[in-house]
């Protein structure tokens, strides 16, 4: 072979060697690239290992912290998973229940309740709740479990322990009871309050009607006395006149009789008894409008007349007494039309007012400068369909106070024995409640108390 053979073979075999070089240092290139990114995976993969692991741990403390018990259960009702293993509440340690189906472990009529709510959350897909309650160690535990469907033959349980709710609501079953037993003792209560209430606007509806009447009885009783003088007096004259020396005999009685004085005086006595008699009837229509008890449901009727009657009861005391001047009455009374209401009760609505107003008038220590005791009633028409009535006195007034307990049931300003507190409490309820309407009180101390009741025209 010749020496410039030769040398082109070393050149060839040289320049075969450079390249052989370069493909190497890239392969090492590539491989060491390769080993960082495996290293820089691996170091990525420790990290990820190590936040699984504490995101274990974390959801392991979860699961230990919590005292709900989570049961993952199959179609048959298979327990397949069991967490946390420590919850006091289990029916049976964990290596009791894995593998087994309900109704290997637990009482056949609630393995078979169970399981129909696992197979109805399968069929739906719905999320289900179910309560029931299971003997646990030496006491009965109430449970409350959220079934959800998990995959297409296994579903979620977590069920959790109720039994301190069960005891609460117990509690609060019992307390409603004793609530009821105690709303209807207060009901009961009311209803005799109301009746007390009652009796005692009927003992000063009878005071007033016994006064009023006993002056007109009284006079008529003592007139009979001289009428029935008067008529044996006629009697005897007309006896006489069959008989003979009428004339003599007329003549003495005459002079004896006064039969002038009889002529004169008997007219007035039956004038008089007359004006009794009417007073008496006007007495007891006014009683029969005050009362109303005929009339139980709403009816068109005329204010005024309610409280010229209810005026009528109370008559006796507004007249002058020892210790005061005679109450007056200024009525200010507006046009109105015929009121639906319930005309018994508005009239004790305004007994209670008008009785209150006199009691404030007659407490009143009078002096010198006193203006004379006044109640004045107003009426009138104000908003559209509406009507108001107020009844204001000219006594010592209120202080703010006792204005805001004006209402209460069983408040009283009075002495004991002289209230039962109800009067001013029933008359709220029959405005607002029983005719829809509003009662107020506005009061200045020092300048007197008006009572204002605004109640539609129509119910």
């Amino acid at each position: 072979m010749s020496t410039e053979i030769l040398e082109q073979e070393i050149a060839l075999l040289r320049q075969e060697n450079a390249s052989l070089k370069q493909q190497i240092a890239a392969s090492i290139a590539e491989l060491n690239t390769t080993i960082a990114k495996l290293e820089q995976e691996i170091s990525e993969h420790k990290q990820t290992e190590v936040v699984l692991k504490a995101s274990q741990a974390e959801l392991l403390a979860i699961f230990n912290a919590i005292q709900d018990v989570i049961l993952i259960l199959d179609f048959e009702g298979r327990y397949l998973k069991i967490a946390p293993s420590s919850a006091p509440s289990l029916y049976k340690p964990p290596v009791e229940l894995l593998g087994k189906t309900m109704h290997e472990v637990l009482p056949a009529a609630f393995a078979d309740y169970f399981l129909d709510g696992v197979h109805k959350v399968l069929k739906t897909r719905q999320i289900e709740k179910l309560e029931y309650s299971l003997p646990v160690g030496d006491r009965e535990i109430w449970f409350e479990a959220t079934v959800a469907p998990m995959s297409e033959n296994t579903v979620v349980c977590v069920a959790r322990d109720i039994s301190d709710r069960q005891q609460i609501e117990a509690q609060l079953r019992h307390q409603t009871k004793d609530l009821e037993q105690t709303l209807q003792e207060l009901k009961r209560t009311q209803a005799q309050m109301l009746q007390a209430e009652k009796m005692s606007s009927l003992g000063q509806l009878v005071a007033g009607v016994a006064h009023e009447i006993n002056n007109p009885v009284n006079f008529i009783h003592g007139n009979l006395s001289h009428l029935e003088a008067h008529i044996q007096d006629l009697l005897h004259i007309i006896h006489l006149y069959p008989q003979q020396s009428l004339e003599t005999e007329i003549s003495d009685l005459d002079a004896e009789i006064d039969l002038e004085y009889i002529k004169d005086d008997l007219p007035k006595i039956l004038s008089s008894m007359k004006v009794g008699t009417q007073r008496i009837r006007q007495i007891v229509l006014s009683l029969r409008n005050f009362s109303r008890m005929d009339e139980a449901d709403f009816k068109a009727v005329d204010i005024h007349e309610g409280i010229d009657s209810t005026l009528m009861i109370l008559q006796y005391r507004l007249k002058e007494k020892s210790e005061r001047p005679a109450i007056q009455v200024v009525k200010n009374y507006g046009t109105l039309p015929l009121i639906e209401c319930y005309p018994g009760q508005l009239n004790q609505v305004f007994m209670n007012i008008l009785a209150n107003a006199i009691d404030v008038l007659e407490q009143r220590i009078e002096s010198k400068d006193a203006p004379l005791p006044t109640i004045t009633i107003s009426t009138s028409l104000v908003a559209e369909g509406w009507v108001k009535i107020a009844i204001a006195d000219n006594g010592g007034g209120m202080p703010e106070d006792v204005q805001k307990k004006v209402f209460n049931p069983f408040f009283t300003t009075k002495p004991v024995g002289k209230g039962t507190g109800m009067g001013m409490s029933i008359s709220y309820q029959i405005v607002t409640e029983k005719h829809r309407g509003k009662l107020e009180c506005c009061s200045i101390v020092g300048e007197g108390t008006e009572f204002v009741i605004e109640i539609p025209i129509q119910q």
